[in-house]
Order: structure tokens, then C-alpha cells, then sequence
């Protein structure tokens, strides 16, 4: 028994490693899916998805549409 026996042990996960079994890096096929989602513009209402007819917004910051 040696002094090297355990001189493969690493404390820290190789960029190979993080790639295959811990997630790492997504391949350019994966992010099409992500892509799906579009974030949703400032003038629209968040319930409705609709635009804005009476925009309206408080001096707490609250913005909502007013019928």
C-alpha cells in the first residue's frame, strides 16, 4: 500500500463531470423549449394578457386598468 492510494480523489467536480452527470451546460437543442416562453409587455395586464384600455397607476407603484 502506497502513499499515492488515493491520489485520484478530488475535491471538486471536472468540467466533463459537471457536463454529463450533474447538469452543466445545456445542448442548443434544449433551449428551444426555454424559448417558448416570451415575457409579457408593460402595458399589459398580467390577469387578462390583454393591453391596457385606462391604465392607471398609484403612487405605490400599483398600476391596473380602470373600467
Amino acid at each position: 500500500m502506497g502513499k499515492r492510494q488515493h491520489q485520484k480523489d478530488k475535491l471538486y467536480i471536472t468540467n466533463k463531470e459537471w457536463k454529463t452527470e450533474w447538469g452543466g451546460k445545456e445542448s442548443g437543442s434544449d433551449v428551444g423549449a426555454k424559448a417558448a416562453f416570451r415575457r409579457l409587455p408593460f402595458y399589459c395586464c398580467s390577469l387578462s394578457l390583454q393591453p391596457f384600455a385606462n391604465p392607471y397607476c398609484t403612487k405605490e407603484g400599483v398600476v391596473f386598468d380602470l373600467l
